[in-house]
Order: structure tokens, then sequence, then C-alpha cells
């Protein structure tokens, strides 16, 4: 198909404490940045979809977040919009714009995340709606009871949660950009101080100031760019609306829709996957998708990340730049990024022997929303 829609540039800035610099700065510098990556010129966009971070909001009194970053940049685009999917939404944007290309709506639609959460104190401690009033404010009370429930309910040890922390820095200590690159231990995971238990600092993700952009584009038009693309291969997205108070919400995640839609849209399973990149905010939603995707039987995620098999040179590495965990707070968009570079084989001192499939998902609005790439060398 010619117009089948490929994934050709790639960019961002640093990530950390960025502090001087504004969100929308960031974002100009990976936009430029990917849109140089795939050899191409800012005139030739003619797409633009956003997804501003949690300390940005998708409105600025009323002007939405594409409107002013597309101002910025000096584009006149034919398809443009902002997404609001949480976590799922950087995801869900490249979904979009891959629908997009295809139907013929815009042919380089340039995808941006970008926030400074890290200089902006408060951003995360926002209330939920009618849940502020028992106490949820911001993402780790949520995520906190899904965890007490899979340790109650299939016998989960707080080890097994720290092995999934421990191999993110593992990752990271390979990833010259990472925020957090020193490798820790168990006992380190388990000398961290609660946050609200059981979860403990080590397994909730960083917060950063940073940007990341990608390009996407026909597969026609990226092979007279003399670039490699990641071929989009499968995409969906599933979302369960209701709160923590619907018995299931715990249980089991959109994903466990999504995932297997995405990858039969790839004519793939799970057992094709060459390279997972799932959405960390905490340790505990990587266990979940493990299962939810099919990757092992409900229940038994705790014993499938022991003894290194999601770690650098195991049998299924997630997350090779290290995630939301070590590498950065991307929004999701860096591990679209490094999807790209894995499949392109650009990823130097952690590139995956022969990675040809990468499964790449998002996750977001306390456990409400989920999107899934398939992409593809």
């Amino acid at each position: 198909m010619s117009r089948r829609a490929v994934i050709a540039g790639v960019g961002h800035t640093a990530f950390g404490k960025l502090a001087g610099r504004t969100a929308w700065e960031l974002e100009a510098e990976a936009a430029a940045g990917a849109v140089a990556d795939a050899g191409l010129e800012p005139a030739d966009v003619d797409g633009l979809l956003t997804d501003p971070g949690p300390a940005q909001g998708i409105l600025d009194g009323i002007t939405p977040h594409f409107l002013r970053l597309g101002a910025q940049l000096g584009l006149a685009p034919d398809f443009a919009g902002s997404e609001l999917l949480g976590g799922a939404g950087s995801v869900a944007i490249v979904e979009r714009a891959a629908l997009a290309v295809e139907a013929g709506l815009c042919s380089v639609c340039l995808c941006v995340y970008g926030d400074s959460a890290l200089s902006s104190p408060g951003s995360y401690g926002y209330g939920r709606g009618d849940e502020a009033a028992f106490g949820f404010f911001g993402a780790v009370g949520l995520h906190a009871l899904a965890a007490r429930r899979h340790l109650h309910r299939y016998g989960t040890r707080p080890e097994q949660l720290g092995a999934v922390a421990v191999a993110a820095r593992a990752h990271a200590a390979r990833t010259p950009h990472a925020q957090l690159r020193q490798p820790i231990t168990i006992d380190d995971y388990l000398d961290s101080e609660p946050v609200v238990e059981p979860l403990r600092r080590l397994d909730c993700c960083l917060v950063s100031d940073g940007a990341a952009a990608v390009v996407v584009t026909t597969a026609e038009r990226a092979r007279d760019l003399g670039r490699p693309a990641a071929r989009i291969l499968g995409h969906a997205q599933a979302h369960r609306l209701a709160t923590y108070t619907s018995p299931e919400h715990f249980e089991t995640l959109p994903a466990a829709r999504c995932g297997p839609r995405a990858l039969a849209r790839a004519g793939l399973g799970v057992a094709d996957v060459d390279v997972a990149l799932l959405y960390d905010c905490f340790t505990i939603v990587v266990l979940l998708q493990l299962e939810d995707y099919g990757f092992c039987k409900k229940g038994e995620s705790g014993a499938f990340v022991e003894g290194g098999r999601i770690g650098p040179g195991g049998s299924l590495p997630l997350n090779p730049s290290g995630g939301l965990l070590a590498e950065g707070y991307g929004g999701g968009m860096l591990h679209v990024i490094e999807a790209v570079r894995q499949l392109r084989g650009e990823a130097e001192g952690r590139q995956v022997p022969d990675a040809e499939v990468a499964l790449v998902s998002g996750h977001g609005l306390g456990m409400n929303t989920h999107a899934t790439l398939v992409l593809g060398r």
C-alpha cells in the first residue's frame, strides 16, 4: 500500500530539570529535531498533533495547545489537534496521525509531547473528581490500590515489583540521555521510602522537563528521504470509563482488549514481539500489562519478571532505554522513539539484536485509557 504509514523521524530534548526553559521552547526543539531526522523541512509538515503534559493543560485560556505550538513553529497544517488521554495520549496521536496519513488528510504529520513538570511545583497534586473526597490526589494512590490487590490476590511479592525497577535502571545505565543512570539492587528498592503503601519511591516514574516528537508519513514518501523508517503494522485503543468503584477496575486494564486487537491487525502475536515498550508510570502497571497483553497468565507476572527476563540480554527486553522509571517522563513518546531506534538498529550500546517487531503501549487517566502500536522494521 503506497499510503501505508511509517515513522520517518524522531527527536527529543534532554530530560530532567531544565530550569529556565519553557515547555514551548522544549517542544519546538524536539519538533525541529524530528523533522530534520526525517530529512524534511518544516514547510513539508502539513499535519500537527500534540499531547501536552499535565503541567501545561490542553487549553491556555481559550487557546488550544496545538494552535499555540503550531503558530510558534510557523505551520499552516491541513490536519491538527490535541489529545487528552493522559499517559495514553502520545501513542494515541501517533495512531491518529497514521490514520490521517493513510486516509490522505495530510502527508507529513508531526506528533509532539512536551512538558515542564519538574519546574512546575504541584503538577501532580491534582484531585480526581469526586474521588478526591476519599483522599485520591495524583495517580499514586489509585495505583497503590491496584498493587495491593495484586499482592493479596496472587501472592505477588514486593521483590517482584522491585525487579521491574531494577531492570529499568540496568537499561538506563546504557542510555546516555537517561535522567537516572546509576544501577540499583533489590536491597536498594526495599530500602526506598514508601509513598503510598505498598508502592515505594522506586516504584514511581520520574517527573521531568522535556519534549519528544516523531514524524509520521507514507512509506512511499519515506523511501525518497533516504532514512530508515519504522512501519506502523497495527494499532488500537480501548478505554474503560468507570472509576475505582467498579469491581473490575483493578483486575484487568483496557490493555486486555487493546493489545490483542493491535497485534491481530498486524497479523502477529506476542511471541513475535522482539522488544516491548510498555508504559511504566508505576511498576505494578508493567505487571498488569504483561498479563493483559498475554505475555504470561493472569497472576503470574511477578514470577515472569524475575531472573533478568526483562532486563538487558533477557528474553523479553522491556523498555531498553529505561522508560518512565529511569529514562525520563516523556508521556509515552520516548517509548515510541526508542522503538523506532531499536528497529532502525540505532540504539547503540542498548541495541536488542535482530529487533524486527516492537510493541508500544500508553496507559492513562487513572487506569481508564489505553493505546497500542505495533511497529516493524
